[in-house]
């Protein structure tokens, strides 16, 4: 049961093959929170920190807390064993990321200075929202290549983790101009699009990502319901997916257009 909650959270890491910085184990750690777009400090942010059993959605309440100061400091004192890190802010996206064995996340790492150990950055809300334009004919798989943005790679964890994050303490996380938050772009012929992300868009959940034709938005429908026949989005966005392929891939198409491209995939 650990061993699956520690792929789990891990599966959380949006993630990453360059060098990563030295994991250190976290007894105490003073970190900054800065916005993402201005790094200007967040005072009142929070850090959780939970270890399993516990999650974000069922935390202990001894788990490990702290609020930032004027300043955006924050010392807090963790375990050294695998960790979600949540951080929060009052008008902020929530982040969601984990560390391994008693390290920071590998994104906040990648900022330490001789004050910190690492530096926290958050978006302000709202969320962004990625549309992928696609043709009123188009039947097939969309590709999304998530291509790091400047300053910015897939940095090795371990052996066998990932984690997207800085490869340049000067990267700059603005997306495009300060406080963008709807993007849009278009597929191929072969139905592949190309992205260069900060972590804005790196992160997006499938709630933030709509495909749309010249009709309108094509509804997410689930292939475990057999009345969802008509066209349609399929699939998921697949943390796998990011972490190792640094792709999220999905499915235009009619249920049975979407079963057939299963069956026919290698």
């Amino acid at each position: 049961m650990r061993k699956l909650y520690i792929l789990c959270a891990i599966s959380a890491l949006f993630g990453a093959t360059a060098c990563a910085p030295a994991a250190t184990v976290l007894k105490q750690a003073k970190v900054q929170i800065v916005d993402a777009e201005t790094a200007a400090p967040i005072a009142g942010a929070v850090i959780d920190l939970h270890y399993f059993p516990s999650s974000p959605e069922a935390p202990n309440p001894d788990r490990p807390h702290a609020t930032a100061t004027t300043q955006g400091e924050i010392t807090i004192e963790g375990k050294a064993e695998p960790t979600i890190w949540q951080v929060q802010a009052e008008g902020y996206i929530e982040q969601r990321l984990t560390g391994n064995e008693g390290a920071l996340p590998a994104r906040y790492a990648a900022h330490a200075t001789g004050e910190y150990a690492g530096v926290v950055h958050l978006y302000q809300k709202p969320a962004p929202q990625l549309t992928i334009r696609v043709s009123d004919s188009y039947t097939g798989p969309v590709t999304i290549n998530l291509q790091p943005a400047s300053g910015f790679d897939y940095v090795a964890v371990d052996a066998m983790n990932v984690a997207f994050a800085a490869v340049d303490p000067e990267a700059s996380y603005i997306q495009e101009p300060i406080g963008t938050r709807i993007f849009t772009a278009t597929i191929t012929s072969e139905g592949v699009v190309d992205l260069r992300v900060t972590p804005l868009l790196y992160d997006i959940t499938t709630a933030q990502l709509q495909i749309r034709d010249s009709v309108g938005l094509l509804p997410h429908y689930d292939i475990a319901d057999s009345q969802n026949e008509e066209r349609g989005v399929w699939g998921n966005i697949n943390e796998d997916d990011k972490r190792l392929n640094h792709q999220i891939r999905l499915f235009v198409g009619t249920l049975q257009a979407y079963q057939e491209f299963l069956q026919s995939s290698p």
